[in-house]
C-alpha cells in the first residue's frame, strides 16, 4: 500500500486537491470520458498505468488485453485503452467550481471594459442608467446564499468538496446541473445531493454512474425532488426503474438517448410520475409503450424519434374508452413512423388527450399541412392543441362539418344514408371513419347536393341572391349574382362597397323554401357561400 501511494505522488496520481484517483474514478483525456478500470504495470514498459474504458466505445483500441494478458474487462470490444496519467485530469470538487462559474471577478474576467452604462441626457451630460452585461449577471450569481440553480455542467466535478461546505454557502438550491461531469456513482451524487435539503430539479445527463446495490437507502437525500434528466447515461429500462427507487416524490423523468428499446410492466418506482420523455431511444413497438399504460398520473408523455410505426389500443373498440393512460392529456409523438390513419382513429380512444403533436412522421405528408390538421381535430373528439396551437370551436364545427363531406360519397356508397332507417354503413367505412356518426349526428348526415360535382365554369356556378339591410332600408332589395366559391370574408368586403360601410358586416340568410324557417348566420369567413347550402332565391341580410 506505501509503494503504490508513492507511486501515486511521484507520478502525478493526484489531483489538484491532494486526492488520489482509484479504480472506477471518472476522467477526461482529450475531452473524453472514461472510467479507470485497472492502476498499475503494464511489462514490458516502465511507470504505471491507467488501463480505461471509454463512454465512446469507437475511442479505445482492444477489450483491456495486452500481450495475451487481461488487465481489466471493458463493455465493447474495443473500448480500453492505457494511458499515462499526466495525461487524464481527474477533475474538481463542486466548491472550486462554483467559485470559477459563480464567484465574483474583477472587469477583466468577466469579461466587460465597464460594469455601468451610460447615456447623455437632453442638455448632454453623462448619466449612469444601469450596471449591465456580464459584469451585471456576475455581482447577482455570486451571491450564493440567494443562488437557486447551480449549473455545473461540463466542468470535470467529480465530488462535493469537504464536508457540509457548499450547501452552507448555497442553501437555497432547487435545480442542480451536474451533467457531463465526473461523478463515479449515485452515492457521491447523493452526498452532494444531500447538502441541498430543497432540491427539486436534477440533471446527471451524460455520467456513467454506478448503481448501488440497495439504491432506497439513499433516497433521505432526494426526498423533495421532483423532476430527473438522465439523457445519455447509458441505461436499460430495469436500471432505470432501479435507479428510480431513490426518488420517493418523483414526477418528472427524461431519460433521452439511451437506446432503449424494451419496457417492462414492473413499474412500481415510478407510479407517481406526470411527465415521462423517451425521446430519442430505440423503441419500435407501440406495445412496449402499453406496457405503462397502467401510470395512474401520467398526463404528459413524449417518445418522439423512436421507430413505432403505429398506434393501437387493443382493449377496447371504436369510440369506446382504453383503461390505458387513464389521464394523458399530452402526447409528442415527433418524428416516428406513422403513416396510416387508422393509427390516429386510435389515438381517440384516451379519455383525456388535449394535446398532439406528430411532426415529421409520414402520416402529415399525406394531405397538405392544413388538411392533416382538419383531419385530427375531426378524427380526435378531445383534442383542444395540435402542434401547440389552440383549436377554436369555430374550427372544430368547420373542420367536422367538412369531414362529413370530404368521406360523404364514400359513406354513401358504403350504405350510409341520412334516413336513419336506412343508415347501415359498412363495417370497413366504421373501422376507418369510427366517428363520422358522431360527427353526423351533432352536425347533419350530408345532403346529395353538398356532395355532387360541380361544373367548372364560372357561370354554372352562380348563385343569385337578394341582398337587404333593415339598416338602409332606402336601398331596397339588391339582386345579386355570386359564385358559389366566394369566401365569406370576400363576400363581406363586397357589402362593405355596396353599402359604403368602412366596419365589418354581420351576415345571416333565409332560404326562400322556408318563409317561417330560421335565420341561419354565415359565422365561418374562411368558408365559401356554397359550405352553407345557399341556393338561388335566398335571401342575405345584412346587419351592422
Amino acid at each position: 500500500m506505501y509503494i503504490y501511494a508513492f507511486f501515486f505522488k511521484r507520478k502525478g496520481l493526484q489531483r489538484p486537491d491532494g486526492s488520489d484517483l482509484q479504480l472506477g474514478d471518472r476522467v477526461v483525456c482529450d475531452n473524453h470520458h472514461a472510467v479507470i478500470k485497472f492502476i498499475g504495470a503494464v511489462p514490458p514498459t516502465a511507470g504505471i498505468w491507467l488501463g480505461v474504458e471509454w463512454d465512446d466505445p469507437q475511442r479505445g483500441k482492444h477489450n483491456g488485453s495486452h500481450n495475451g494478458k487481461c488487465y481489466f474487462k471493458t463493455s465493447h470490444p474495443k473500448s480500453g485503452s492505457f494511458v499515462r496519467s499526466n495525461k487524464v485530469d481527474g477533475g474538481i470538487t463542486a466548491l472550486r467550481a462554483l467559485h470559477e462559474r459563480y464567484g465574483l471577478k474583477n472587469d477583466e474576467e468577466a469579461g466587460v471594459k465597464t460594469e455601468e452604462l451610460y447615456v447623455l441626457d437632453q442638455y448632454n451630460n453623462q448619466t449612469v442608467v444601469e450596471m449591465v452585461g456580464a459584469k451585471k449577471v456576475n455581482l447577482l450569481q455570486s451571491q450564493f446564499n440567494k443562488l437557486k440553480k447551480i449549473s455545473f455542467f461540463d466542468m470535470r466535478v467529480y465530488h462535493a468538496g469537504p464536508d457540509g461546505e457548499i450547501g452552507r454557502l448555497c442553501p437555497c438550491i432547487s435545480d442542480l446541473d451536474i451533467g457531463r461531469c465526473l461523478f463515479p456513482s449515485w452515492e457521491r451524487v447523493a452526498q452532494m445531493a444531500s447538502q441541498f435539503p430543497n432540491l427539486k430539479e436534477l440533471n446527471v445527463s451524460e455520467n456513467r454512474l454506478s448503481i448501488p446495490k440497495d439504491p432506497s437507502s439513499l433516497s433521505s437525500n432526494f426526498s423533495r425532488l421532483r423532476n430527473l434528466t438522465m439523457n445519455r447515461v447509458s441505461l436499460n429500462w430495469k436500471e432505470v426503474l432501479t435507479c428510480c427507487s431513490m426518488f420517493p416524490c418523483l414526477d418528472e423523468l427524461h431519460i433521452g438517448f439511451n437506446n432503449i428499446s424494451a419496457l417492462s410492466e414492473d413499474i412500481h418506482s415510478i407510479m407517481g410520475l406526470k411527465t415521462l420523455d423517451l425521446m430519442t431511444n430505440a423503441i419500435g413497438d407501440w406495445s412496449e409503450v402499453l406496457k405503462l399504460g397502467d401510470l395512474p398520473r401520467l398526463e404528459t408523455l413524449l417518445v418522439s424519434e423512436n421507430k413505432i410505426k403505429s398506434l393501437f389500443f387493443p382493449d377496447c373498440g371504436p369510440n369506446e374508452i382504453t383503461t390505458s393512460f387513464p389521464k394523458l392529456k399530452g402526447l409528442v409523438f415527433k418524428r416516428n413512423e406513422i403513416s396510416e390513419w387508422s393509427s390516429i382513429n386510435e389515438l381517440n380512444k384516451l379519455q383525456h388527450l388535449e394535446e398532439l403533436q406528430l411532426a415529421g412522421n409520414p402520416i402529415v405528408a399525406s394531405y397538405n399541412a392544413e388538411t392533416v390538421r382538419q383531419l385530427l381535430v375531426a378524427k380526435i373528439s378531445n383534442l383542444k392543441l395540435i402542434s401547440r396551437t389552440p383549436i377554436t370551436y369555430e374550427e372544430r364545427k368547420g373542420a367536422e362539418i367538412d369531414y362529413l363531406k370530404r368521406f360523404g360519397t364514400e359513406w354513401k356508397k358504403e350504405g350510409g344514408s341520412s334516413d336513419s332507417a336506412k343508415n347501415k354503413p359498412s363495417e370497413a367505412f366504421v373501422a376507418n371513419h369510427p366517428r363520422y356518426k358522431i360527427i353526423a349526428d351533432k352536425w347533419g348526415a350530408p345532403e346529395d347536393s353538398e356532395l355532387g360535382e360541380k361544373s367548372s365554369a364560372l357561370k354554372d356556378n352562380l348563385i343569385a341572391v337578394k341582398v337587404f339591410s333593415a339598416q338602409h332600408p332606402e336601398r331596397g332589395m339588391l339582386s345579386k349574382k355570386l359564385p358559389g366559391t366566394m369566401s365569406i370574408q370576400k363576400l363581406k368586403t363586397l357589402i362593405q362597397r355596396l353599402y359604403k360601410m368602412s366596419s365589418e358586416p354581420t351576415l345571416t340568410y333565409k332560404s326562400h323554401k322556408a318563409a317561417d324557417g330560421p335565420v341561419i348566420e354565415l359565422d365561418n369567413d374562411l368558408r365559401q357561400l356554397g359550405f352553407f347550402s345557399i341556393e338561388t332565391g335566398d335571401s342575405l341580410l345584412v346587419s351592422w
